[in-house]
């Protein structure tokens, strides 16, 4: 069954498993997590049956999407930099750009955001880039800006 475009699924007490993740990594590949509700759970007569472990207090279902190699990643990452001229690029990388994200972090002290979901972090980064900026811009004028 279907509610705009995701998949429902209901548990053996026909109560309704919620969305909880469009893209979870479980070992080996990558899911949607359906869960149901704690209180569902609790009072269940079927909850012998249907929870794995006595312990656990609610179902989760995951319902495969992709598989996830994370070789993509780290290979590719590996065979750029194995090459002489990625060592030349990557090393820059600690003249350039690793003293902003130490004067962000340590000066600035954003250890951790504040806020919460995509749109909000990308807003409060932002906000720190532009006092960074702000910053060498006091300290050095219009000519390293």
């Amino acid at each position: 069954m279907t509610k705009r475009g995701i998949y429902i699924y209901i548990c053996p007490n026909r109560k309704e498993l919620k969305l909880d993740n469009k893209r979870a990594r479980i070992k080996d590949y990558i899911g949607r997590k359906y869960v149901s509700m704690q209180k569902d759970c609790t009072d269940c007569r079927l909850k012998d049956k249907c929870l794995r472990k006595e312990d656990t207090k609610r179902r989760y279902l995951v319902i495969p999407i992709e598989k996830y190699d994370e070789r993509n990643f780290s290979k590719e990452m590996v065979n750029k930099i194995d090459t002489e001229e990625g060592r030349q690029i990557y090393s820059k990388r600690m003249e350039i750009v690793e003293p902003v994200f130490a004067n962000i972090r340590v000066q600035k002290r954003l250890d951790r955001f504040t806020l919460r979901g995509k749109i909000k972090v990308n807003i409060q980064w932002l906000l720190y880039c532009i006092v960074h900026n702000i910053g060498k811009i006091a300290c050095y004028g219009m000519q390293s800006a």
